[in-house]
């Protein structure tokens, strides 16, 4: 390899030794094993796979990567105390990596590296929506997409995406980084959901659910016409189109480069409308990132006077919300709907409900003495 190439392999290589060196439990080697395999990739897309890398930016690389984490708490994807433990496994290999010569310091220790972190008691994603929150963004997006389609028609795309994208969130209690796409995770099911895995006749679609495996979500009757309005005007010319177009230009522009090459990509796109190129080619473009989302769901909220707790909804207080309202009302029909393992899962997550609710059976059997 010569000195002007990047040397692909040296943390590839050091993760291999440090897996073989840990002794401890074969789960701890297992989460290890993916966590490092994830970060050497999110590495190497930004050519800062080498120990020179960390030796002089170090708190710079280990920074970027707890915001990316941190991201990921807030679209759903994991908790607080996931992106802690992926951070710490992190940690380890660095600093088995300076007992073993590559570092001279391990910079995933340094205060301004872990800042982004969020904190287990400061987890943003434990916002929840209300009911009153939900109906006014729902009412919203409703009247808005409504006099959009009488003034333009077919071309009320955003107006009408907007209202698909609410309606998913508030009523089907999917997490965002099921149906949105998650930067840096190559995974099929974290690319955002596609058409071909909407099912309008048994109103379900097909994620890739939180515990790595596919599931079915359930589509009930309150979102069923958004989305159906929103795929006759968005009209996707093939199956494996995003039900959430991004519409970031460059990402658009990126992904007709990639499949006809880059001068040919460019040749195609000097002087054409890239969402012509991208429906003329059969290219299906990028799916919204979970950060371009809940952007879309802050502008919405800001037009319609919304706030949970004086903050912007999150993407994931729509899943809570939902929850805490199926809760009170069937617990079975709660764990259902967020499609969790066990119902002590659900319990434990909606555990503020059962307190309050044997407080007032102990108040009513105080009453009666």
């Amino acid at each position: 390899m010569t000195a002007s190439e990047p040397d692909e392999s040296e943390v590839a290589a050091a993760v291999s030794r440090y897996l073989r060196a840990n002794g401890t439990s074969a789960q701890y080697r297992s989460t290890a094993e993916s966590v490092l395999s994830q970060f050497e990739t999110w590495l190497r897309r930004r050519g800062k796979n080498s120990f020179e890398a960390f030796e002089t930016e170090g708190q710079q690389i280990l920074r970027r990567y707890a915001d990316r984490l941190a991201q990921r708490v807030e679209a759903g994807g994991i908790s607080a105390s996931s992106a802690q433990t992926y951070y710490n496994v992190i940690s380890g290999f660095l600093g088995f990596c300076v007992r073993d010569g590559d570092l001279t310091r391990n910079p995933a220790l340094a205060d301004r590296a872990r800042e982004p972190l969020p904190r287990d008691d400061e987890d943003h994603s434990q916002q929840f929506w209300t009911r009153e929150a939900r109906r006014r963004l729902v009412r919203h997006t409703n009247e808005v997409a409504y006099e959009a389609i009488e003034d333009e028609g077919m071309d009320a795309r955003a107006e009408v995406r907007d209202r698909a994208l609410v309606h998913v969130l508030a009523f089907t209690g999917v997490r965002g980084a099921e149906v949105f796409r998650v930067s840096g995770d190559d995974r099929e099911g974290r690319q955002g959901l596609t058409w071909d895995r909407v099912d309008t006749e048994a109103w379900t679609f097909r994620v890739w659910g939180k515990a790595q495996e596919w599931e079915d979500v359930s589509v009930p009757e309150q979102a069923r016409d958004a989305i159906e309005r929103w795929q006759t005007v968005l009209d996707p010319p093939a199956a494996d189109w995003p039900v959430f177009p991004t519409s970031h230009a460059p990402s658009k522009y990126g992904v007709v480069r990639d499949a006809l090459g880059a001068d040919a990509g460019d040749a195609r796109l000097d002087g054409a409308d890239v969402d012509d190129v991208l429906r003329e080619e059969a290219i299906a473009p990028p799916a919204i990132t979970t950060e371009g989302a809940r952007r879309v769901l802050e502008r919405v909220a800001d037009a319609a006077d919304v706030d949970i707790d004086g903050k912007p909804p999150l993407p994931h207080g729509a899943r809570r919300g939902l929850g805490d309202e199926l809760f009170r009302t069937d617990r079975g029909l709660a764990q259902d709907v967020l499609r969790h393992k066990s119902l002590s899962t659900t319990k434990e997550a909606y555990s503020h409900i059962d307190a309050s609710e044997r407080g007032d059976a102990v108040s009513d059997v105080l009453d009666e003495e």
